[in-house]
């Protein structure tokens, strides 16, 4: 196996046989340890089975999502695997308007194209994994990748397989997640009864999608420890009932990120997806149209107002530039790193516009935060010693 340094004005990563290559800005002090999880996994999902056709080719790039998933999992713990489950998510719903049964239409290097198969792709190893259950799981993918090490496979490979293993069959999953498009947007409401043994919940679970069936696991957090429940949706409207030893006094709905589903955080982080895809293509207006989407769901997101100013510094608009740092410096900050970088961004402003002074204070505010998420500390004290000039022909910071 060989791990090999690209320049960074090239791809950010490619494999091949015994060789994965990520760009040079991901090889520093601090490896880009998914990109290359991600990049190694494709020795198995690529390089020893590929797909049968385009319209398979989601196991490729889906089944190395998972494998990300998975090392984050066991190196980096639960906390960054949830986060890095979210991050999956958004990408599986920025552009699901296209079954992946059916994404042999799309251009190949397109953003519709690259999310599906990735995060869309990976969600459903993620899914399967839950419904299954681990050990079945794990059973069904070394099997896969045994039987099929040298040849190519279909999704229909994967599902007999899968199948085989549960013990039951999996056709109401693949044709929601393979043969549909969308994710459901779950609501509850519930009572609590006291009984001999503890308390009893009874609730319903609604949500928008007549043939969804998955089940769902169900947090309780009571006066003791929290408990974990895993329980059936079928349908719009599915009733459960489920008891507890400690009072309950908070229930959360799939707290793991096991199942993709759709929510309000979930829609401002897709909104801000599409927006900075389409600011790399250089879409500015539609840019801008997109992260204002997500501010109509959530008006103190640090996140959007950050990238909204990123479009006003990009066109030179330094007055409403600043005024979305304040915004983003002022919001939610989430995630924490907005606010350092808004710092930095609202010091190189005012250098840019001849207020040294005004500056120093920004670059000052950005150390003080002491988060140096991407240099950004280094960035700041940089600019303390030297004011920052932008070049007129530059468009980029």
């Amino acid at each position: 196996m060989k791990v090999v340094e690209l320049p960074d004005d090239t791809v950010p990563a490619w494999w091949g046989p015994e060789v994965a290559a990520i760009a040079s800005r991901d090889i520093s002090e601090k490896v880009n340890y998914r990109l290359l999880s991600d990049t190694i996994g494709h020795q198995w999902w690529g390089v020893s089975t590929s797909a049968a056709s385009k319209d398979d080719w989601w196991l490729v790039d889906g089944g190395a999502r998972d494998s990300e998933m998975r090392y984050v999992q066991n190196i980096a713990g639960e906390q960054a695997f949830e986060e890095a489950t979210r991050d999956m998510s958004v990408g599986a719903l920025a552009y699901d308007t296209q079954p992946l049964s059916a994404i042999g239409k799309l251009d190949t290097f397109s953003p519709e194209f690259q999310a599906l198969v990735t995060d869309k792709g990976g969600m459903i190893f993620h899914m399967l994994r839950w419904v299954i259950g681990d050990a079945a799981f794990d059973k069904s993918i070394k099997e896969f990748l045994i039987t099929f090490n040298g040849k190519s496979a279909s999704v229909s490979d994967l599902q007999a397989i899968a199948e085989k293993n549960y013990g039951e069959k999996l056709t109401a999953f693949f044709s929601q997640w393979v043969d549909g498009t969308g994710a459901p947007e779950f609501k509850m409401k519930y009572t609590v009864f006291r009984v001999k043994k503890g308390f009893r919940i009874v609730g319903q679970i609604t949500q928008d999608l007549d043939l969804f069936k998955m089940p769902l696991e169900l947090k309780v957090d009571t006066d003791g420890q929290s408990e974990m429940k895993r329980i059936e949706v079928v349908g719009t409207s599915s009733s459960f009932t489920v008891e507890t030893f400690g009072k309950p006094r908070r229930l959360v709905l799939d707290p793991n990120n096991w199942v993709l589903k759709n929510s309000a955080d979930l829609r401002v982080r897709v909104a801000i997806r599409r927006g900075q895809e389409l600011t790399q293509a250089g879409n500015l207006a539609e840019a801008l149209s997109e992260f204002n989407k997500a501010l109509e769901v959530n008006k103190n997101s640090s996140l959007a107002h950050y990238r909204i100013a990123e479009v006003f510094y990009l066109q030179r608009n330094y007055q409403s530039a600043a005024n979305e740092y304040r915004e983003a410096i002022s919001g939610d900050q989430d995630p924490r790193w907005t606010e350092v970088w808004s710092h930095v961004m609202l010091g190189k402003i005012f250098d840019t516009t001849g207020q040294r002074d005004r500056a120093v204070n920004e670059y000052r505010q950005a150390i003080q935060t002491n988060d140096n998420t991407q240099g950004a500390l280094d960035e700041a004290r940089k600019y303390l010693g030297a004011p920052y000039t932008r070049d007129r022909k530059q468009n980029g910071q």
